[in-house]
């Protein structure tokens, strides 16, 4: 898998935009799953089967925004790694609409902390979110085993929020990485949102963390300790680089076998 994933990051990194088609000439047709919703409409889905005598069930791993699961340097180890202690995995592409600061915010804003955006510019950001997961959840509804979600960056944000209106979509458990959203107000809520989940959440903190996952941190802790969340854990990973990875993969492991999942 190692070698497809250089194939593939070196045809993203390079020339024009790479189509969901496209990704069919750089990956093993076994990992490959297509989607299909209204309108001819599809998406594409990786896929890696359980390698135990048994399946635990399914863990869906989301990147932060803007990214391919394959370019994502802590999602892509628990895609390929993860059906070595029994679960399978799969990884979808966030939709493609535009998050930056400052449609999150007034623009013409100089204070240190600008007006945030009506809440409604995040409705079409979870509702294109919600297409994809739906058509996953339908195609693995009748697998056996748990439901666990690993999501990334602001998607973890638009997940959460997406949970939220959407309970009927909920996992067994939720993983966060890096999570965060690129707006004073917005990130703050995060916090709030992150340590009210009715969901069992391991929060997971890089060595390379920016500063909006940095900003409230602690924060997430303190409120999971005043709302008395009870399978709220926080972990900062101590090492960076290959290290940073598979520390991050022993730790998702054990987190679930600690739940019993």
């Amino acid at each position: 898998m190692k070698r497809y994933s250089l194939i593939l990051l070196a045809a993203l990194c390079s020339g024009p935009a790479v189509s969901q088609d496209d990704l069919e000439r750089y990956l093993p047709q076994d990992q490959l799953h297509w989607l299909s919703g209204d309108n001819d409409e599809r998406y594409l889905a990786l896929k890696k089967e359980y390698l135990q005598a048994f399946e635990r069930g399914q863990i869906l791993l989301l990147p932060d925004w803007h990214y391919h699961p394959l370019q994502s340097f802590y999602i892509r180890p628990v895609y390929e790694n993860a059906p070595d202690f029994g679960w399978t995995t799969w990884a979808l592409t966030p939709p493609d609409n535009d998050i930056r600061t400052d449609n999150l915010q007034t623009p013409a804003s100089r204070t240190h902390f600008p007006e945030a955006a009506d809440e409604e510019v995040f409705t079409p950001l979870m509702g294109a979110l919600q297409q994809r997961i739906t058509l996953l959840l339908e195609e693995t509804i009748s697998r056996p085993g748990f439901s666990v979600w690993v999501v990334e960056g602001i998607t973890a944000d638009i997940t959460l929020r997406l949970l939220e209106n959407e309970p009927t979509l909920m996992p067994d458990a939720i993983v966060l990485i890096n999570a965060y959203i690129p707006q004073f107000q917005y990130n703050r809520e995060l916090a709030d949102r992150v340590a009210q989940s009715q969901l069992p959440v391991l929060d997971i903190r890089s060595a390379e963390a920016n500063r909006w996952i940095n900003e409230h941190w602690q924060l997430r802790k303190k409120l999971a300790n005043k709302y008395q969340h009870p399978a709220y854990r926080q972990r900062q990973l101590v090492s960076s680089g290959n290290a940073g990875q598979r520390e991050l993969t022993a730790t998702i492991k054990g987190w679930l076998e600690f739940h019993g999942f």
